[in-house]
């Protein structure tokens, strides 16, 4: 199956930070008026072509991208649930933007393995990679869909660097697929 993977639209967190939102209600943000331009802009991107379905994480910023896909392409949306973005606090106590910034910092210096000298409750690649995969599994028997999510989702399958909002990376799956970053299963490298 060809993933056509697609980053969500930029968001806009003034919503849900000035109403105090914390863990999962902070990811009710809507897109930014950018993100919704960017969202039209990527629905007309020909890579888009033979798609048969779109395939979105369940957070507002990519269900919204998906929407504006669908309404220009035609397409149907399913939600495949476990396409969620990266748990940045897997004990949904995440308050605020300097949490974010203290869990990349940490995740990174751990190279995206947990271990015992982690002080943060992030989720490991391993865990992204791994639900990301049982999510996309059921749709095997298509030939081409467009996947919206996350960077941190879409980086389990390719990583390209820096995965700007509604850049397109484009993945061949199969259930075969091996993450990339693995030197063996449930063991990453640095990336």
């Amino acid at each position: 199956m060809h993933l056509v993977m697609i980053r969500h639209g930029e968001p806009d967190y003034s919503y849900t930070e000035s109403r105090g939102f914390k863990g999962p209600a902070r990811e009710l943000a809507p897109l930014s008026k950018l993100g919704i331009e960017q969202s039209e802009k990527v629905a007309l991107d020909p890579r888009l072509d033979g798609s048969q379905l779109i395939i979105s994480s369940p957070y507002t910023r990519a269900l919204q991208t998906a929407a504006i896909i669908s309404r220009v392409t035609g397409l149907k949306i399913e939600i495949a649930f476990d396409l969620y973005e990266w748990l940045i606090d897997t004990t949904f106590e995440n308050k605020n933007t300097e949490d974010t910034i203290a869990a990349v910092r940490e995740i990174s210096t751990f190279k995206g393995d947990r271990s015992e000298g982690a002080k943060l409750n992030w989720e490991g690649y391993d865990q992204v990679a791994e639900r990301a995969y049982a999510a996309l599994y059921p749709y095997l028997h298509y030939e081409k869909v467009i996947v919206v999510c996350h960077a941190y989702v879409i980086k389990q399958f390719y990583n390209p660097g820096r995965i700007e909002h509604c850049d397109i990376v484009e993945v061949d799956f199969d259930e075969n697929f091996t993450w990339p970053g693995y030197i063996e299963r449930g063991t990453r490298s640095w990336y």
